[in-house]
């Protein structure tokens, strides 16, 4: 039997060693350091196949083989630089191609470009045939709450993420002609695939005029736009030579208001001042018998149809505005945008848009829509307010505050390879020239260094454990 000072020995060696001191915890040790050392051997063989190629130089042209962006380091780049540089006054050297895995990021694009106007001969082929041309747009929402519409275009079938410097937002399949968000909140930078949209202008916006007579429909609608964050003029006449005026109307122009919405007969006496508004860049909301007047006819879309009642029973369903009258509206013009149309049979327009000037305006079939936000189910008041505010949404004008971005005639950093195919042409088709080595243009580069070191002292570790144990 061991004395009490051998076992203290051992428990002292035990502690002074900082292992593991029962056999079942070297065992979980050398298990779990076998898996890193396996992982790191599995991440070297993926770096070999689909990693970052390298820069190789052959005899009859020199072939670059681009991988991710974020593979081009400042070691490459000013790899790259040496070698455009020495194409710089030889003619006679052969030129260099690349074969191109990904788009490479904007300074590579424009290090190229600049190089091929200095007279190297640049030339570029698709290399895995996974480029994805993804094109990236945003624009910002008048509306006092901020928020953006995003726009982004690829080929059908195409799939990728919407993210902004927060992380990711939303994915998206392209099935027809592409795909539109709508975001609320400051504007900011975001990214779908390769794509960048930069971060959208502030509008200044000003204040909507409002024409109606008093009633139900022009008390909803003024609370929906306050509730909004607008702040509205109007003036209402409540008997003879009584008016009652909110906010502080004054003369319509852009400098003063972003829309005009006018919803009666009221509008009629100040439809030439509407009109020049109109032509100036303003937004006009045409509704109910503003719209039948020819006091509109050179801003509307056409004369009113004929009045056809609600479907009874119609508010109370999934589609509520069927509940009310409609006065249809024939948008047969090829500057006309279709916005709505209603279920009834012959589907008529029951929303239309169009330009007039430098001004949009939209007509509205539908009437009385105050009956939506009373007898609706439950969600009518918010669905009614969510309505009329992307009508004035549609329409309204901002101006749009200086910004510091620079601009350029190229697609830049929303269209990566559009910009990329503007800034060095189309793809080469160009026969590879006799003798030259094919496989090096997109020959991968070996692991980076620290791979193997992870591996090695894993492998260290599962060893020193298991000679601890007395185990070969």
């Amino acid at each position: 039997m061991r004395s009490r000072t051998d076992l203290s020995a051992e428990l002292s060696g035990q502690r002074a060693s900082g292992l593991p001191r029962t056999r079942r915890a070297r065992l979980v040790l050398e298990w779990i350091a076998r898996t890193v050392a396996f992982g790191a051997l599995l991440a070297a063989i993926w770096w070999s196949v689909f990693g970052a190629p390298l820069v190789r130089m052959t005899d009859a042209n020199s072939a670059i083989a681009v991988g991710p962006a974020d593979s081009w380091t400042n070691t490459r780049t000013d790899s790259l630089v040496e070698l455009l540089l020495s194409r710089l006054g030889h003619p006679d050297q052969p030129h260099v191609t690349l074969a191109v895995h990904t788009v490479p990021d904007t300074r590579v694009r424009g290090l190229l470009h600049a190089a091929q106007l200095a007279g190297v001969n640049v030339q570029w082929r698709e290399a895995s045939g996974t480029l994805l041309p993804v094109a990236l747009s945003s624009s910002p929402v008048p509306d006092p709450n901020g928020g953006m519409i995003v726009r982004a275009a690829a080929p059908n079938g195409a799939a990728f993420t919407l993210a902004d410097s927060l992380g990711w937002l939303d994915s998206a399949f392209v099935e027809t002609e592409g795909v539109q968000w709508s975001i609320a909140g400051p504007p900011r930078a975001l990214t779908a695939g390769d794509a960048r949209a930069h971060e959208s202008p502030t509008l200044r916006l000003g204040r909507l005029r409002l024409f109606s007579a008093p009633g139900w429909e022009a008390r909803f609608v003024m609370r929906v736009l306050e509730e909004s964050g607008w702040d509205v003029d109007a003036e209402f006449s409540i008997a003879p030579r009584v008016r009652v005026s909110a906010g502080t109307p004054a003369a319509i122009d852009t400098s003063r208001y972003s829309a005009v919405i006018a919803l009666d007969s009221t509008a009629w006496n100040s439809a030439a001042a509407i009109a020049r508004f109109v032509q100036s860049g303003g937004g006009l909301v045409l509704f109910g018998s503003a719209a039948r007047s020819s006091a509109f006819a050179a801003v509307r879309i056409s004369a009113a149809g004929a009045a056809q009642p609600g479907i009874p029973g119609a508010l109370q369903t999934s589609t509520p505005r069927e509940g009310l009258a409609l006065r249809s509206i024939a948008a047969g013009g090829s500057d006309v945008t279709v916005l709505e149309r209603s279920t009834r049979p012959g589907a008529p327009v029951a929303l239309a848009a169009h330009r007039v000037g430098a001004g949009r305006v939209l007509q509205v079939g539908w009437e009385q829509t105050w009956e939506w936000r009373m007898l609706g189910v439950d969600g009518a008041e918010q669905a009614h307010r969510d309505w009329w505010r992307s009508l004035v949404q549609r329409v309204a004008f901002g101006a749009e505050e200086a910004t510091a971005e620079w601009w350029e005639p190229l697609p830049g950093a929303a269209a990566p390879l559009a910009d990329w195919v503007a800034r060095l042409g189309p793809p080469s088709v160009e026969e590879t020239a006799p003798g030259t080595d094919t496989s090096a243009m997109a020959q991968p580069a070996p692991p980076p260094p620290w791979l193997f070191a992870i591996g090695v002292l894993a492998l260290l570790t599962e060893w020193w454990s298991r000679r601890l144990r007395g185990a070969r």
